[in-house]
């Protein structure tokens, strides 16, 4: 049985995502990614940057709900960090969770009003009711 070459473990051969770490099993630069964050957290589990980075290699594999778990964490840690907010506004509407989009989306504006793409995909969602 093939392993995840992020966290060891068996996985099954034709699965996309490793089931235990979130790990994407076809692109060697992701799972490098998830594997380094990792490293980092596993020393420092307060740096922001590194879960940021943990939450954008799991959306690239894959991974929404791990991600937006992550991203969540990286908004609780540094409440000011818009990205986060975001990207955790993205994720909620690509699966069709309006009400949690918009607030995401909202605060990511508060914290960064300049910033178009949050500006766009907001008003898509308030104006699309």
């Amino acid at each position: 049985m093939p392993q995840c070459p992020t966290c060891g473990r068996e996985i099954e051969a034709g699965t996309n995502l490793c089931p235990t770490c979130g790990a994407s099993l076809h692109s060697p630069a992701v799972a490098a990614m998830i594997q380094d964050a990792h490293k980092v957290l596993g020393q420092k589990p307060e740096d922001t940057f590194a879960r940021y980075n943990l939450a954008i290699a799991y959306r690239l594999a894959g991974n929404d709900e791990m991600a937006l778990e992550q991203f969540a964490k990286v908004a609780e840690l540094q409440p000011d960090f818009a990205d986060a907010f975001y990207e955790m506004g993205v994720i909620h509407a690509k699966h069709g969770r309006r009400p949690e989009a918009v607030a995401a989306l909202t605060r990511a504006f508060e914290l960064d009003p300049e910033n178009a793409r949050t500006r766009r995909l907001l008003e898509r969602l308030v104006g699309s009711r």
